[in-house]
C-alpha cells in the first residue's frame, strides 16, 4: 500500500475532531483516508493509518462505521477498515491488519524485545525440569515427544533446542506486535506482547502477556495466560489460567481449568480440573472439577471426576513421573502415586500407591482390591466403548487448517500395539509356565489371577488373527502392490503417530533433517501418509502372507472370531437398554417407563455406531468368506 502524510486540511479536521499529535508529520496515510473517520484520538511516534470504508455489523444488528475514536496510538501500523474504539490506556507497538475490530481494550502493547511466547521454557512430566524443553509456534506433538522423553539422545537435543533459540531470536528481532486479518478484541483488560493469527477472538480476558495466538482461536471471558503458545481453532475461555503452556490446535481449555509448565496438543478438552508439569498428547480429555494431573504423560486418555496423580513419594526432588499409554481411561476417584506405567487402553480403577508398571498389557483393567492392585489383561480388547473411542476421535478433529502440527494415526490395532501384545503373550506364557498351578501371579507391583492369565493369552491371540486377517481382506480388495523391502520390525507412538522406529532413529541421527524441516512437521507428515505401506510391508514380513493354505487357515479363524465378536458386540449394547438401564425412567407414570426411555435413548438396533461397526464387521466376514471359496 502506498502511504502519503497528511495534508493541511485534514490536519485542520482532525484537529477540530479532537485529535492531537506529539508530530503530525510523523503520521501517514492510505490515499484513499479520510479525516472524519479518527475522532478523539492521540498519536505518538511513527503511525500510518489506511483507509476507513467498512461498516461492522455485529450480531445483536448494531452497525459500526470503521474508523478510530476515543484512543491513544503509538508506533502503530493500522490497516484498512479497523474499527477501534475505547482504548482506556494505549495501543502501542503494534501492526493491526486489515477488517479488525478492537473496542473497550485498556492496554494492547508491545514491548520490544519480545518473543511472543516462543523459547519460553515449560517443564512437563519432570518437575524439576529434568525433560524442560522450549515452547513455539511450531511445535508437534512428535516433536514434543522425542525432545521430552529421549533425552539420552543429546546431540539431538543440543542441536534443535539451538534451532528452536534461533527461531525465537528471530521472533524477537520483529519488535512489533502483530493482529491478524479479521481479528476481534472486545472488552479486555490488559494485552502485552500478543501475536494472533487471522480470524481471532478475543473477548473479556483478564491479562494476556507474552504469547502467540493461533488463526481462528478463541480466547474469552476471565482468562490468565502467560508465556504460552496458542494453536489455531483452540478455544481458551470461562476463566481459564495458562502458565508457561503450549497448547495445540483444536483444544478447549475452560472453565476455570488452571496448567502450569503443560504441553497439551491437538483436539485435547480440559475444564474444571488442574494440571501441573503434564505431557497431554491429542484427544487428551479432563472435564470435571477435583481432578488433579501432575508430573505425567498422557495421550488419548480420558480424566474421570477426582481423579488424582501424586508425586509424593519422593526425599530428593520431584524426579517421578507417571506414564499412561495411548487410550487410558481413569475412573472416578481413581488414584495413581508416581512413579507409574500403564499399558494403552486401560481402564484404571480404585487408589493405586505401589507403582503399578502395566505397559507391557495392553487392553487391560487396572483395578484395586483391597489395597491391591490386580491386572485383568486384554479384557479391553474389542470392547464397545474402546471402539467407539477410535470412532469418535476421528469425528472430533477441530481443526480446520490445511497444515496441521500433529500428525495422527487412529488406528486400534497397529504394529506397536500387537509388538506389545505378542511380547505381552510371551510374559503371560512364562509365568503359567514356572507354575502351572498358582491361583495368581505377581508381576511388577501387580496381581494377575490364573483364571484372567489363561483368558489373556487367548485374547491377545485373537487380536494378533484379527490384525493379520484385516491385512489379508485389504490386499484382496486393493492393488497387490509388492511389499516394502523393509519389514520394519519396530514402532513407536510419538505421541498419536505410529511410526517404524529405524525411520525415526535415522533423522534423530542426523538432527539437521528435522530441525532444517520446518522442525520435522513435514518428515512427520510422510510417515502418516505411508503408514499403511509401512503396515502392510511388515504383516507381510513378519507373518509369512504368501503361504495360501495359512492364509486360509487364518482368515477361518478371523471369521469366527468376527462372528462371536459381532454377537457380543450386539449383546454388550444390549444392556445399555434393557433392565437397570431403565431405572429413572417414567417419572410419574410407571406403565410409561418403557415408553419414555424409547423416546429418550431409541432402539438398540438403531444407534449409528453400533449399526456402522456391525456392518463393517459383516462386510469384512463376506470378503473373507469369498477368499476362502475361491482358494
Amino acid at each position: 500500500m502506498k502511504y502519503r502524510k497528511l495534508n493541511s486540511s485534514e490536519i485542520e479536521m482532525l484537529v477540530a475532531r479532537r485529535c492531537s499529535a506529539d508530530d503530525w508529520s510523523n503520521i501517514e496515510v492510505a490515499e484513499s483516508f479520510e479525516a472524519n473517520s479518527i475522532d478523539n484520538v492521540h498519536f505518538s511516534g511513527k503511525n500510518r493509518l489506511g483507509h476507513f470504508e467498512k461498516v461492522f455489523s455485529l450480531d445483536n444488528g448494531q452497525q459500526l462505521q470503521a474508523g478510530i475514536s476515543n484512543a491513544v496510538i503509538h508506533n502503530c501500523i493500522i490497516g484498512n477498515n479497523v474499527y477501534i474504539a475505547n482504548i482506556g490506556n494505549v495501543i502501542a507497538n503494534y501492526d493491526i491488519d486489515d477488517d479488525c475490530h478492537i473496542a473497550s481494550v485498556s492496554t494492547l502493547s508491545c514491548t520490544p524485545g519480545t518473543t511472543f511466547g516462543n523459547g519460553v521454557i515449560a517443564s512437563p512430566v519432570n518437575e524439576n525440569g529434568g525433560r524442560a524443553i522450549p515452547i513455539f509456534d511450531r511445535l508437534s506433538a512428535q516433536l514434543a515427544h522425542i525432545l521430552v522423553y529421549y533425552r539420552h539422545r543429546k546431540d539431538f537435543l543440543s542441536y534443535t533446542f539451538d534451532k528452536i533459540k534461533m527461531y525465537a531470536e528471530e521472533q524477537k528481532s520483529l519488535q512489533r506486535g502483530f493482529i491478524g486479518k479479521c481479528t476481534t478484541i472486545t472488552d479486555c483488560n490488559t494485552i502485552t506482547n500478543i501475536r494472533t493469527g487471522s480470524g481471532c477472538t478475543i473477548h473479556g480476558v483478564s491479562s494476556l502477556s507474552n504469547g502467540t495466538i493461533g488463526a481462528n482461536a478463541s480466547v474469552g471471558s476471565g482468562v490468565v495466560a502467560k508465556d504460552f503458545i496458542c494453536g489455531a481453532d483452540t478455544t481458551i475461555d470461562e476463566g481459564a489460567s495458562i502458565e508457561r503452556c503450549f497448547v495445540g490446535e483444536g483444544c478447549i481449555i475452560d472453565k476455570g481449568f488452571s496448567a502450569v509448565d503443560t504441553l497439551i496438543f491437538a483436539n485435547c478438552e480440559f475444564a474444571n480440573g488442574e494440571a501441573a508439569s503434564v505431557f497431554a498428547a491429542p484427544y487428551t480429555v479432563s472435564h470435571h472439577k477435583s481432578s488433579l494431573v501432575i508430573a505425567c504423560g498422557l495421550s488419548f486418555a480420558n480424566i474421570g471426576s477426582g481423579t488424582n496423580m501424586s508425586n509424593h513419594a519422593y526425599r530428593l526432588g520431584a524426579v517421578h513421573q507417571s506414564v499412561a499409554g495411548r487410550g487410558c481411561k481413569f475412573g472416578s476417584n481413581s488414584y495413581l502415586l508416581s512413579p507409574t506405567h500403564i499399558g494403552e487402553y486401560t481402564m484404571i480403577l480404585g487408589s493405586h500407591k505401589n507403582h503399578p508398571d502395566t505397559h507391557e498389557f495392553p487392553f487391560s483393567y487396572l483395578v484395586e482390591e483391597d489395597g491391591m492392585s490386580i491386572l485383568i489383561p486384554a479384557v479391553n480388547l474389542f470392547r464397545l466403548g474402546t471402539l467407539r473411542d477410535v470412532y469418535k476421535w476421528q469425528k472430533r478433529d477441530r481443526r480446520r487448517g490445511i497444515g496441521k502440527l500433529d500428525n495422527i494415526s487412529y488406528d486400534l490395532l497397529t504394529p506397536f500395539a500387537i509388538k506389545k501384545i505378542t511380547k505381552a503373550m510371551a510374559i503371560l506364557q512364562e509365568l503359567q509356565a514356572r507354575n502351572p498351578e498358582a491361583t495368581h501371579y505377581d508381576y511388577k507391583n501387580v496381581r494377575i489371577q490364573a483364571h484372567s492369565l489363561k483368558k489373556a493369552i487367548v485374547y491377545y491371540n485373537e487380536a494378533i488373527t484379527v490384525f493379520v486377517g484385516d491385512y489379508l481382506i485389504r490386499r484382496h480388495t486393493t492393488d497387490k502392490a509388492t511389499p516394502l523391502e523393509d519389514s520394519y520390525n519396530e514402532w513407536l507412538d510419538l505421541a498419536g503417530l505410529i511410526a517404524p522406529k529405524r525411520i525415526v532413529e535415522e533423522w534423530l541421527d542426523d538432527p539437521a533433517t528435522v530441525a532444517n524441516n520446518d522442525f520435522g512437521i513435514a518428515l512427520f507428515g510422510q510417515v502418516k501418509d505411508n503408514y499403511h505401506k509401512y503396515v502392510d510391508s511388515y504383516i507381510a514380513h513378519t507373518y509369512d502372507c504368501d503361504d495360501r493354505a495359512k492364509n486360509i487357515s487364518l482368515l477361518e479363524k478371523y471369521i469366527s472370531i468376527l462372528e462371536t465378536l459381532r454377537r457380543r458386540l450386539h449383546k454388550e449394547a444390549a444392556t445399555e437398554f434393557y433392565g437397570d438401564s431403565r431405572i429413572g425412567y417414567g417419572i410419574d407414570f410407571d406403565d410409561k417407563q418403557n415408553d419414555d426411555f424409547d423416546a429418550v435413548a431409541g432402539q438398540v438396533d438403531d444407534n449409528a455406531f453400533l449399526k456402522e461397526t456391525l456392518t463393517n464387521i459383516e462386510h469384512k466376514i463376506e470378503i473373507a468368506k469369498g477368499i476362502c471359496r475361491k482358494e
